[in-house]
């Protein structure tokens, strides 16, 4: 027989951001009801007992609502994850653990089949795909949004990604870098990066990061994932982004001084 569990649940938590600028603009304040939809399922590769499964282990906090600034923020949530659009939360975690597991079996279990006398390859076929998120107060009360992503599909390791977003908490709009900064701000930007990565790795020159792995393959540049803190934007760099696994995360920090060039 084919085993499987599917727990799904539904917890609600208050996140409330106090306060807020008086001037408004891209930071306006307000308080945002979350909620968490959940999604846990585990399949084995074929029908067959003491076999790999693949465990897909998902936690999505969302906005409750169905206003405009709700929808702004868990469909941003949702194309990001998973490539959806306009789902409810939990409709879509469920699509996913779903689709994830039966397109494992699908394609894994041919696979697996040829290799399943050779024990050494049966870690290959253990996967997992595990999302946790957070939610936490940044700049004048902008709602930052984190996404840890645990993946493990084969190979000599997995894979591990930190994932931010921020929002405006009253429009539920994302904020970009072209919210932030005037424009032709990416030339100053990708110096002061290139500056704190020289800092951060105690060295001079290129040839000096390159000797230390950083940026072998490409140039600095603003990556996707930043989190608008209360003095300082924190650039995030997951593995393979600037530098090969073992150097884990980078974190380049910016305070608002040092950007305030380029500020809007």
């Amino acid at each position: 027989m084919k085993k499987y569990c599917l727990i799904i649940g539904l917890t609600g938590v208050l996140f409330s951001a106090c306060g807020g600028s008086e001037g408004g603009g891209i930071f306006s304040g307000s308080s945002i009801d979350i909620e968490e939809a959940k999604a846990v399922k585990a399949v084995t590769i074929t029908n067959e007992d003491d076999v790999p499964q693949c465990q897909v282990n998902l936690q999505v906090k969302y906005v409750k609502g169905d206003d405009e600034r709700a929808r702004n923020i868990n469909n941003a949530i949702e194309q990001r994850l998973f490539m959806y659009d306009s789902l409810q939360m939990q409709q879509a975690v469920d699509s996913f653990a779903n689709f994830y597991t039966k397109e494992y079996q699908k394609n894994m279990a041919p696979l697996y089949r040829e290799d399943r006398a050779d024990e050494t390859k049966r870690a290959w076929y253990e996967y997992k795909y595990v999302i946790e998120t957070d939610t936490r107060r940044g700049k004048d009360n902008c709602l930052i949004y984190i996404i840890d992503l645990d993946m493990y599909e084969g190979g000599a390791h997995g894979i591990r990604q930190q994932l931010a977003m921020n929002f405006d908490e009253k429009t539920g709009k994302q904020i970009t870098y072209d919210d932030l900064f005037v424009q032709g701000y990416q030339y100053t930007l990708r110096e002061l990066l290139l500056e704190e990565l020289k800092k951060q790795t105690d060295t001079n020159t290129l040839d000096e990061l390159h000797a230390k792995d950083y940026l072998l393959t490409m140039d600095i540049y603003a990556p996707q994932n930043f989190i608008l803190g209360d003095d300082e934007i924190t650039f995030i760099y997951n593995p393979y982004e600037i530098a090969p696994c073992d150097k884990g995360n980078t974190e380049l920090t910016l305070s608002y001084s040092k950007l305030s060039k380029i500020l809007r």
